[in-house]
């Protein structure tokens, strides 16, 4: 699954490089800058977002369509280019090696290309994961990546519960998963410069940090 919005740049890179046998699922937020057009130039399956605007409804619209077939996995990766998909075949192998039901790639342990991340991005990821983390004694880096991947019981599990329109979507991800019981692990993933701009400005990451406060005191309820 791949939730993208103006990533026309990025797109094609992602799809590129998506492993044969992975069947990829374009979830187009309402893009105007052709990214739909380029996604259906490698045949792939390309649906319109629903419940609302914003990365976590993007999201949530893709665990819907999961739902509905018979796949035994779902990854999610973002559209923008930064997020390798041959890293997925190794998060599903962790899972099943693990008995784990989520996995989150962590870029911050991962081999990153130069200047992929600031260094106040990886700073500010850092301070979220072990906030949330150690909620429930667990050591994460890396709770708002873009690279996940899930079975089928968590995502039955998760999707009902998932309530987030936007970037705030890993942190409840994270939060419910641990607070569900469900096991998570995490894995080192590269990452790569960006396509395009970033639509994660400064003022939504002084917004995660309410965010941050309110899914660690909603984790006690």
């Amino acid at each position: 699954m791949v939730p993208t919005l103006n990533d026309g740049r990025g797109i094609g890179r992602v799809l590129k490089d998506v492993p044969k046998d992975i069947d990829v699922l374009v979830v187009d937020g309402g893009s105007t800058d052709g990214t739909v057009g380029v996604a259906r130039r490698y045949r792939v399956r390309v649906i319109s977002q629903q419940l609302g605007r914003g990365k976590g409804c993007g999201a949530r619209t893709g665990m819907d369509f999961f739902l509905s077939s018979k796949y035994d996995f779902l990854c999610m990766i973002d559209g923008n280019g930064s997020n390798g998909p041959e890293e997925l075949p190794r998060m599903i192998g962790a899972m099943k090696d693990e008995k784990a039901e989520v996995v989150l790639g962590s870029r911050v342990r991962g081999k990153r290309e130069k200047g992929a991340m600031p260094l106040s991005t990886i700073f500010f990821n850092i301070i979220v994961s072990l906030f949330l983390g150690l909620r429930f004694l667990r050591f994460f880096t890396d709770v708002q990546t873009g690279y996940w991947a899930f079975s089928r019981k968590a995502v039955e599990i998760l999707f009902d519960r998932l309530k987030a329109k936007g970037f705030e979507i890993e942190m409840e991800i994270f939060v419910l998963t641990l607070g569900v019981g469900l096991k998570c692990i995490e894995v080192p993933v590269g990452f790569r410069k960006r396509l395009g701009e970033t639509k994660f400005r400064f003022s939504l990451r002084f917004r995660n940090f309410g965010h941050m406060i309110y899914y660690w005191l909603r984790s006690f309820f």
